[in-house]
């Protein structure tokens, strides 16, 4: 269904159901890559180039370019938990080979020691179709306040 801004929302199919919907795939496959803390399938969600950036919800989880890029995830991975979510809800905007996403989604922390802590959990950003696949330019995740 199309959104007053002209863009299409929809519902998105289940983490792991093989189903690809275009731009909004692109959080499910990063979100998969923090699930694993799978560095190398991580930076491979987004563009090739040192033109990159991420943005987490916390005040240090900046980067900008490649390396910086590379650091910061490294320094999320080695955390003692895993971050993963489940996308509710995409709204995607698309202008040729680019589009913006935003997604609403539901996170969960798993720690090392057993437990797991539920959030509400929003990514956006910039992503760009190369060889095929929605790969982030910059991405924002964040945790909505109540």
């Amino acid at each position: 269904m199309s959104s007053p801004s002209g863009g299409v929302r929809m519902s998105s199919p289940g983490v792991g159901s093989g189903v690809s919907d275009g731009p909004a795939q692109a959080v499910r496959d990063l979100s998969a890559a923090f699930a694993a803390r799978d560095l190398n399938a991580a930076l491979a969600c987004f563009a090739p180039g040192d033109d990159v950036g991420y943005a987490g919800s916390e005040r240090a989880e900046t980067a900008v370019g490649r390396v910086a890029l590379t650091a910061l995830l490294g320094d999320v991975f080695l955390r003692p938990e895993a971050y993963t979510w489940q996308v509710r809800e995409t709204t995607v905007h698309i202008d040729g080979s680019r589009a913006y996403v935003f997604a609403e989604a539901d996170g969960v922390a798993r720690a090392d020691a057993g437990g797991e802590e539920n959030f509400p959990y929003r990514v956006s950003g910039l992503v760009e179709q190369v060889g095929g696949r929605w790969l982030w330019r910059h991405c924002q995740g964040s945790e909505p306040s109540a």
